[in-house]
């Protein structure tokens, strides 16, 4: 897939192109994208996604901006798994921002050939806060982008409603509105190694990207992938404070317990795909109790 920076004009190809910021490439983008793709198909145009480098947020509401359910990487090969060509990278800072609709079009025109927009059902853009769809395709009748709206989708699913979900620990309902395993991936760096101590030896998972959401604390089930073996394994993760064997501020850590894997991880790779929440996490009497909980956490892992 050909991925083009804002201010990279391109007019080789003529495009249709569908606009968005496609956090998490869920079920209902995917309904749209495919919409997008059997209409390129048609009218022979390549099929393009136009998207931003930084959500929307950071320059409207900085307070607000939520975190990613993908990372730009993920999400641009997830847009290229779905058949995208290519990727329209725009940055979404003050100038953009103040575009009309109109101004906004004519820039998509000129710079990259798009000569059909697909708009979702609810899709707006342009500082003009335009509401009606007819105006859309009024306006792009005039600048020479033809403007066409995809049905809508019957399920309801967003992104905001999985952030919730995944912030909530609810990751099987997560799993089920992206159409595929919610995951993380990081570096394993050292930690306490206090697992190793009483028989449930940890990988401490530091995430690469901050703006990566993180599920809620409590025990999970997981399958950690480690690309220098290309072997996946079942393991139990812990996100938490670990508030039986730490002190009560400790940082919140994210420690994999892989079963049936003898090896050292220290600086390696894991992708971290989450299937079912377990518990939330407590603090034990002893750790003896400890001990009996992570066997039986660990028994239902296997299962």
């Amino acid at each position: 897939m050909r991925l083009l920076r804002q201010n990279q004009v391109d007019i080789e190809v003529q495009r249709i192109a569908v606009v968005g910021t496609f956090d998490g490439v869920h079920r209902g983008h995917r309904f749209l994208l495919d919409f997008m793709l059997s209409q390129a198909q048609q009218r022979h145009l390549e099929p393009s996604v136009i998207t931003f480098s930084q959500h929307p947020l950071t320059v409207i509401r900085p307070q607000n901006v939520p975190k990613q359910l993908t990372t730009i990487d993920e999400r641009i090969n997830m847009l290229q798994e779905c058949g995208v060509e290519s990727c329209i990278m725009l940055d979404f800072d003050d100038k953009l921002r103040c575009q009309s609709a109109r101004q906004f079009l004519e820039m998509i025109r000129n710079d990259y050939r798009v000569k059909v927009l697909v708009i979702g059902f609810n899709t707006r853009f342009g500082c003009d806060c335009i509401d009606s769809f007819e105006e859309y395709q009024r306006l792009g009748k005039e600048v020479g982008v033809e403007v066409i709206q995809a049905p809508e989708y019957g399920s309801g699913i967003c992104s905001s409603a999985i952030r919730r979900m995944i912030k909530e620990g609810a990751v099987a309902g997560a799993n089920e509105a992206l159409g595929y395993r919610y995951a993380i991936t990081g570096k394993v760096v050292e930690g306490k190694q206090l697992g190793r101590t009483i028989g449930f030896p940890t990988a401490n998972v530091e995430v690469y990207d901050e703006k990566k959401l993180i599920p809620a604390t409590g025990v999970y089930v997981v399958d950690a992938h480690m690309p220098h073996l290309d072997k996946t394994y079942r393991a139990m993760l812990n996100i938490g404070r670990r508030p039986t064997v730490d002190v009560a501020d400790a940082p919140i850590s994210i420690e994999a317990h892989v079963i049936d894997f003898d090896g050292d991880l220290y600086g390696k790779e894991l992708r971290i795909e989450f299937l079912k929440f377990i518990r939330p996490e407590q603090a034990f009497d002893s750790l003896n109790a400890l001990i009996d909980q992570l066997t039986l956490d660990r028994q239902e892992t296997m299962e």
